[in-house]
């Protein structure tokens, strides 16, 4: 079984719904999904999501594997408990709710070995063989930020030893960063890069910025609708009306917005 999670809210379920049409497109694997969410009515008018939006996400996994399973997870109480109040808090450039997977340690459905993955990343192959790679001598493990020649983790795509993070205190130490430590930008990644001591880079194929054939998992975050004007903020959504731009931004993935709007219709949802 691999163990999954994604931190996600009802504005992204377009976004979380494709990213597992292309995981369970590339695996035959049993797979274990957690979906942490949220509702924090103090920052955010968004909705968490609901039993609903779980089931039609495990209907989708057990459509491939019928023991995979679906968990959904509130977290709104740790969220305002662990992260709120914040120094980070109003911040133009980057949403707060990033820092939510700095909980994940609080969240028994958590198990002791993971992949945590941003609603925006594409499976090209088989998510095993990111699991296969798994260094238990390691909290962190996941690719080098762009530009970046430290051993600075993007945080998109992490292989986490869970069992580490929790005997080590790294998330408590990296949410105490968030709350006292002023970031311009990229709050939970700067945090966590500077808790972990442990950590470790993988191949960029394992979370690549581009498309090529042979990575395994393509990070579209830098292909998306585009920048906010005037500031550093990217969108990061799936809505109806991008539809035809990420068609054309990415035509070698446009079986899957295909498939998206077949299971709209079967799931009975919005497309």
């Amino acid at each position: 079984m691999i163990n999954i999670f994604y931190c996600s809210d009802k504005k992204y379920f377009k976004q979380l719904f494709l990213s597992l049409i292309t995981l369970v497109d590339h695996t035959d694997e049993v797979l274990n999904v957690t979906i942490l969410t949220e509702e924090v009515s103090e920052i955010s008018k968004n909705k968490a999501h609901t039993e609903a939006d779980r089931l039609i996400c495990e209907k989708l996994l057990k459509s491939k594997n019928p023991e995979s399973k679906v968990n959904l997870v509130d977290i709104s109480d740790l969220f305002r408990k662990n992260l709120l109040p914040s120094v980070n808090y109003p911040n133009r450039y980057y949403h707060y709710f990033v820092t939510l997977r700095l909980v994940a340690d609080l969240v028994p459905e958590i198990g002791d070995k993971v992949i945590y993955l941003d609603t925006d990343v594409f499976f090209n192959d088989d998510v095993k063989k990111l699991w296969n790679i798994f260094d238990e001598r390691y909290e962190v493990m996941g690719r080098r930020d762009a530009g970046r020649i430290t051993k600075y983790i993007h945080s998109g795509v992490m292989l986490l030893n869970m069992k580490l993070i929790r005997e080590n205190g790294t998330f408590q130490k990296s949410c105490e960063l968030c709350r006292k430590k002023k970031y311009v930008c990229y709050i939970d990644m700067s945090a966590l890069n500077t808790a972990s001591k442990k950590k470790k880079v993988i191949p960029n194929r394992f979370c690549s910025f581009k498309y090529k054939k042979d990575n395994v998992l393509h990070h579209i975050c830098a292909i998306r609708e585009g920048k906010v004007l005037f500031t550093k903020k990217w969108w990061h959504r799936i809505k109806t009306d991008e539809t035809e731009l990420m068609r054309n931004a990415c035509p070698y993935y446009g079986r899957y917005y295909d498939l998206f709007e077949e299971y709209a219709k079967t799931y009975n949802f919005e497309p």
